[in-house]
C-alpha cells in the first residue's frame, strides 16, 4: 500500500516521533523512507540565502545524518536530503517528484508560534498536498489531552458550575 514514505524533519521532538512512526509503517509495508530537512529561504534577509545556507546547512545535515543512521541501524531503506525553499512548497514538490505515497509529519515543529494544534508548515502541507498526509502528535502530552478532557465534564461542557 505505502512503498514510499516522506518524513519532513527539523530535528524537533515532534519530528523524531513522526520518524519513529514512519519506521513502524516501513516495517509493516516494506517501504522506503525519505527524510528531508528544508532550509527556509523565505526568511533570508536581502536575498542572502546562498550565504546563509552555508551557515545553516550544517544543522540540517546533522539532523538528516542522524535520521538516516537510525533508519539504517534498524534495517530500513532510507535516504535523506537537505533542500532549500519555502518549506511547505518544497515538501509537496518533493513528494510529487519522488512518487511518495504518504507524508508523515509532526503536528508542530521547532518554529516558535504554533497555529492552534497544527504548525503552519504542517497545515500548509495538508492543504496543498494531493499526496495523503498522516500527522503525528508533536508531544506525548498531546496524546493525553483528549483523555483528560473526556474525564473532566467541565472541560467539555463549557458550563461554569461554581
Amino acid at each position: 500500500m505505502y512503498k514510499q514514505l516522506l518524513v519532513p524533519t527539523d530535528g524537533s521532538a515532534g519530528a523524531t516521533r513522526a520518524l519513529k512512526h514512519a519506521f513502524r509503517l516501513a516495517e509493516r509495508f516494506d517501504a522506503t523512507i525519505h527524510v528531508v530537512y528544508v532550509f527556509d529561504t523565505t526568511n533570508s534577509p536581502l536575498g542572502l540565502d546562498n550565504v546563509l545556507t552555508d551557515v545553516h546547512n550544517p544543522p540540517g545535515e546533522s539532523v538528516i545524518e542522524a535520521a538516516v543512521r537510525e533508519g539504517e541501524k534498524r534495517g530500513y531503506p532510507i535516504e535523506g536530503h537537505v533542500l532549500k525553499g519555502v518549506p511547505h512548497e518544497t515538501i509537496v514538490e518533493y513528494a510529487v517528484e519522488n512518487g511518495i505515497d504518504l507524508i508523515v509529519i509532526a503536528t508542530r515543529g521547532r518554529s516558535g508560534i504554533a497555529r492552534g494544534m497544527l504548525g503552519s508548515v504542517t497545515e500548509n502541507v495538508i492543504r496543498r498536498s494531493n499526496v495523503p498526509v498522516l500527522t503525528v502528535r508533536a508531544r506525548e502530552s498531546d496524546d493525553n489531552a483528549d483523555s483528560k478532557s473526556k474525564t473532566n465534564p467541565r472541560a467539555t461542557s463549557g458550563r461554569d458550575d461554581r
